[in-house]
C-alpha cells in the first residue's frame, strides 16, 4: 500500500511539474510573441467554442468546404441535387477578350466539380426556372465599360447587354440555345408566372442604356421570347421581383446596380400584367437606402408577406442600414412596417428560408464592395425577431451567393470585394443551423414523385410530422432570387407512420416546378427533402 501511495505521489508531481513546464513555455512565447500567440490563442478557442454540442445547438455551425476555382456571379440548385456556379468572364476583361467563358457543377455529396461548356458570356445576365425545372439564362455582357480616362472621347461607356438567350438542362448539364430576346439585357431580372411563361424586365441595352420600359415574355413551348409593347415599366437593373398570390408582380423597391436615383422608378409596388396598373406600396422606412437590399418571401408563402433586408445608398455611395422591413401583400392596403433591426448595417445581405420557416441573413458588406460583414443572424417570424447564429469564416459582399441545399444546410459562395487586383473569393462555405445538432431527423420513406395542386397527398415519415413544406430552389445573382418561396402542406391527418398532406390550388401561390419536399418534427428537426415536381 505505501509502495502504492508513493507512486502515485510521484505521478501527481510528475503532472504538475509537467503543467509548470507548459505554462513557462506558453508564457515565453506570448512575452516573446505576443500578438501572434494572442491570434493563435483565440482562433483554437474560437474553434473550441464552435464545435461544442451546445454552441452548435444554440447557433449552428460554418464549414469551408472546397474551392471551387470559379468566380461565381450566379447560382441555381439544380433538381438533380448538383449546383450551376455560372462566371461567364467572371468580371475580367482579359477573360472577355479572350472568349474565356465559365461555368461549373457542384456535386455537394461528392464535394466534386465538373466544367461546363459555356458559349457566350453568362456574366450579369438574368435566370429563372421554366416548369420542367430546366433553368432559363436570358441576356449578358457584350462589351465591358470603358472608363473616361481610357475613351477617345473622354467620357465613359457603361457595360452593353446581349440578346442571348440559353436553358441550362440538368439532365444532360448543357446548354441548349433559344430564340433571342427582343431587347439586349445586361442586370435584368427574370421572374417565372403561374402559366409558365417567364417575364424579362430592366437592364442596360446594347449600348449601355437603361431598359425604359420594354417587357417581354419567354414561352417553354417554342422556345421564343414575346414583345409586350402595352407592358411598360421602368425599373433599375436587377429589380426584385416576386410573384404574388394574386398574379401580380411585386416590386420590393430593392435592386442592384444601376438605375436613376428618382422616386418614381424606385417606388415599391404591385404591378399587373394584364392591364399594367400599378399599385404603390408606401411605408418602407429610409428608402433612399433599397439599392443593394435583400428581398424574401417569408414561410410560409400563404401569409404573403415580404421582407426587406438591409441596403445601401444609389450607387457608390458607403452608406449603409441595419432596418427590415415587411409587408403584408393580402392587405387592402398593403403598405410597409418597420421590422426589427439587424445587430449590423450592410450591404448584399444573404437571406435564405430555412425548412423550420426561420431565416438565415447573412455576409454583406459594411460599405460599398468593403468592409466585409462576417456576422450572421436568424430571423423568426414567429416572434419578429432576429437571434445570433454562428458567424461566417469568409466574408462575402458583392457578386456573392446564397442557396438552401436539400440536406437543409446552406451553401455561400463568391464575393468581389473593391480592390486593385479585382480580388475575388471562391471558397464554398457551408452553415449547419441548429435544427442539425438538436437530435435524430425524420425520413421520409415514402412520396409521390409528382403532385397535383388543389389534391392531397399521403407521405411516409419515420417519425410525426408537425409541418411539411415545400421549398422551391433559389437561382440567386446580385441580391436578388426571384424563386425563393416556402410553400405550406398542412397536416389532414396522420395515422402512424403515414401523414396526408393538403396541396394549395393556386397556382401564384405554388408555380409549377420541381420543389423540395421538408417535412419536421415536432422539435423543428426537418428531413432530408425530396424532390418533387409540382404541376
Amino acid at each position: 500500500m505505501v509502495a502504492v501511495l508513493t507512486s502515485s505521489a510521484q505521478a501527481k508531481r510528475l503532472r504538475r511539474w509537467r503543467i509548470l513546464r507548459l505554462g513557462a513555455f506558453l508564457f515565453a512565447i506570448i512575452v516573446g510573441n505576443g500578438p501572434f500567440a494572442v491570434s493563435w490563442t483565440a482562433t483554437r478557442y474560437e474553434q473550441w467554442q464552435s464545435h461544442r454540442p451546445d454552441y452548435m445547438r444554440a447557433y449552428g455551425r460554418w464549414d469551408v468546404v472546397a474551392d471551387s476555382a470559379t468566380r461565381s456571379i450566379h447560382a441555381a440548385m439544380l433538381r438533380t441535387g448538383k449546383v450551376l456556379l455560372m462566371a461567364g468572364s467572371g468580371n475580367d476583361q482579359g477573360n472577355f477578350d479572350a472568349k474565356k467563358f465559365r461555368t461549373v457543377l457542384w456535386d455537394p455529396i461528392a464535394n466534386t466539380f465538373a466544367d461546363v461548356h459555356t458559349p457566350w458570356d453568362v456574366f450579369c445576365s438574368g435566370h429563372a426556372f421554366l416548369p420542367d425545372g430546366n433553368l432559363l439564362i436570358a441576356g449578358g455582357t457584350k462589351k465591358y465599360e470603358l472608363l473616361a480616362a481610357d475613351a477617345p472621347d473622354g467620357k465613359k461607356h457603361e457595360y452593353e447587354g446581349l440578346k442571348d438567350s440559353y436553358i441550362f438542362d440538368p439532365a444532360t448539364e448543357r446548354y441548349e440555345k433559344t430564340g433571342d430576346l427582343n431587347h439586349a439585357r445586361w442586370y435584368p431580372t427574370l421572374v417565372t408566372l403561374a402559366n409558365g411563361l417567364v417575364v424579362a424586365v430592366s437592364g442596360l441595352d446594347d449600348n449601355g442604356n437603361i431598359d425604359q420600359g420594354n417587357t417581354e415574355s419567354f414561352n417553354p413551348a417554342v422556345r421564343t421570347w414575346n414583345d409586350h409593347p402595352d407592358l411598360r415599366k421602368v425599373f433599375p437593373t436587377y429589380p426584385s421581383l416576386l410573384l404574388a398570390g394574386d398574379g401580380r408582380l411585386f416590386f420590393s423597391g430593392a435592386n442592384a446596380g444601376y438605375g436613376p436615383a428618382g422616386v418614381a422608378e424606385r417606388q415599391p409596388g404591385l404591378w399587373n400584367l394584364v392591364n399594367n396598373a400599378f399599385q404603390p406600396v408606401d411605408g418602407l422606412p429610409e428608402p433612399e437606402l433599397n439599392e443593394t437590399a435583400g428581398t424574401i418571401m417569408l414561410a410560409p408563402a400563404q401569409e404573403q408577406k415580404v421582407m426587406f433586408i438591409a441596403g445601401g445608398g444609389v450607387g457608390d455611395t458607403q452608406t449603409a442600414t441595419a432596418r427590415t422591413a415587411i409587408v403584408d401583400l393580402d392587405s387592402p392596403d398593403p403598405t410597409y412596417r418597420r421590422g426589427p433591426d439587424m445587430a449590423e448595417a450592410k450591404r448584399y445581405p444573404g437571406a435564405v428560408i430555412l425548412p423550420d420557416d426561420t431565416v438565415l441573413v447573412s455576409g454583406g458588406s459594411t460599405a460599398y464592395r468593403a468592409d466585409d460583414s462576417r456576422t450572421a443572424e436568424i430571423y423568426h417570424p414567429d416572434t419578429n425577431a432576429f437571434t445570433a447564429a454562428a458567424d461566417p469564416h469568409v466574408g462575402r459582399d458583392y457578386h456573392s451567393e446564397y442557396l438552401l441545399l436539400p440536406d437543409g444546410r446552406v451553401a455561400v459562395f463568391g464575393s468581389n470585394p473593391l480592390s486593385d487586383d479585382n480580388a475575388f473569393e471562391t471558397r464554398v462555405e457551408v452553415y449547419s443551423p441548429g435544427y442539425l445538432y438538436r437530435g435524430e431527423r425524420p425520413t421520409i420513406t415514402s412520396a409521390p414523385t409528382q403532385i397535383p395542386r388543389g389534391s392531397t397527398i399521403t407521405v411516409g415519415s419515420s417519425q410525426p410530422v408537425a409541418k411539411a413544406r415545400l421549398i422551391r430552389p433559389g437561382a440567386y445573382t446580385h441580391v436578388t432570387d426571384t424563386e425563393q418561396r416556402s410553400v405550406a402542406l398542412p397536416v389532414v391527418r396522420q395515422v402512424d407512420s403515414r401523414v396526408t398532406l393538403s396541396v394549395p390550388r393556386n397556382s401564384n401561390l405554388l408555380p409549377s416546378d420541381w420543389y423540395m419536399l421538408f417535412v419536421t418534427n415536432g422539435a423543428g428537426v426537418p428531413s432530408v427533402a425530396t424532390w418533387v415536381q409540382v404541376g
